[in-house]
């Protein structure tokens, strides 16, 4: 090849390559413009949502549980929130927690012989609602009754359940539970210990990732496109990789497993259990519609087989999230208190 068509191959090598960079860079600033702008955002379709929330969840939000303000290492759980006051904030929300001496976002008196108590992860917890806007809060609010907010962000049924240990349930009516598919690795492990969790972490490992959570997530041209191409590359592993460790459980199995195993009386107690997983109607409905089925026709305690089972996934539209955090704002939480209030009845 002689030194012209060289020259020739050269210059469309570089112009091919400016304009990928220069695609590249368009669309780090998309991203960077529908993180900044949740407005904007709004207006896009569901898919585009989800694939930028996941960007500003994984890349600059940090989470309650290893905040130093707000939460504290607890050998039996991993973590507990911190006793206090703290304020917990994000970009579309500030919200101030009042802790009691359990560990969980509600007042002292709570803590004294409930009568329903709430168990979940940071939905039900109220992440970026006010407390008082909760919907375990709106309960208590409308019935009068002494609820319990035991929810605490990112527990699964197994801690959920191994918390209530701690609290005198003698007088409880109703245990409302709420699922979230993340649930499933943490009831997989308490079935597969033979009912009983392993250590969640030591204080260590709390300390490490306190550490990690808390490191200044500035921004660089570049972050979310090199994000979502890691995105990309998980997915495609994951979906070539088998489970290791198959068992002959679904997510429903142990969920209705933690339960039983929970070293709880619940003989005497009406549970209502739904799943929150998001705005995405899909992930909400496909778990209380197998729970239904499951606890039907399957040979189980009668505080199993009389659970009443709720589905949100008609009820709940975008206008009930935030647009990047994806948890329940206080028009969400409303919706949940209704719904709750008409299947409780005081006694």
């Amino acid at each position: 090849m002689d030194w012209i068509k060289m020259k020739k191959v050269i210059k469309i090598i570089l112009f091919n390559l400016f304009i990928i960079i220069l695609l590249l860079a368009l669309y780090e600033s998309y991203l960077l413009l529908l993180i900044r702008h949740p407005s904007l955002l709004k207006k896009c379709p569901m898919r585009i949502r989800n694939s930028i929330g996941y960007l500003y969840n994984t890349g600059d939000r940090h989470v309650i549980q290893f905040s130093p303000d707000c939460a504290k290492f607890d050998e039996g759980l991993g973590y507990t929130l911190k006793p206090g006051l703290c304020t917990f904030s994000g970009k579309e929300f500030s919200n101030r927690y009042a802790v009691n001496s359990l560990g969980v976002r509600d007042d002292e008196k709570s803590l004294d012989h409930p009568q329903i108590i709430v168990a979940g992860d940071s939905f039900a917890m109220g992440w970026g609602v006010d407390q008082e806007e909760a919907f375990a809060q709106r309960v208590e609010q409308k019935t009068g009754l002494k609820v319990l907010n035991a929810s605490v962000s990112s527990f699964g049924t197994a801690r959920e359940m191994m918390i209530l240990r701690r609290v005198p349930t003698d007088r409880l009516q109703y245990l409302i539970i709420q699922y979230c598919e993340n649930d499933y690795d943490e009831n997989k492990a308490f079935y597969i210990n033979h009912n009983a969790l392993p250590t969640t972490m030591s204080e260590a490992e709390y300390r490490r990732y306190t550490d990690m959570d808390n490191r200044p997530k500035t921004y660089f041209f570049g972050k979310y496109l090199m994000m979502e191409i890691g995105k990309r590359i998980d997915e495609f592993k994951r979906h070539r990789k088998a489970e290791n460790k198959p068992i002959d459980k679904d997510d429903v199995d142990l969920f209705i497993n933690a339960i039983i195993h929970s070293r709880l009386d619940l003989k005497k107690v009406q549970i209502i259990a739904f799943a929150m997983n998001g705005r995405n109607p899909d992930d909400n409905r496909a778990f209380p519609g197998t729970l239904k089925k499951r606890i039907a026709t399957g040979d189980y305690p009668h505080y199993i087989k009389n659970m009443i089972v709720l589905d949100f996934s008609n009820i709940l539209s975008d206008d009930h999230f935030y647009v990047l955090d994806d948890h329940l704002n206080r028009a969400g939480h409303q919706v949940i208190a209704d719904v709750l209030l008409k299947n409780i009845r005081l006694q």
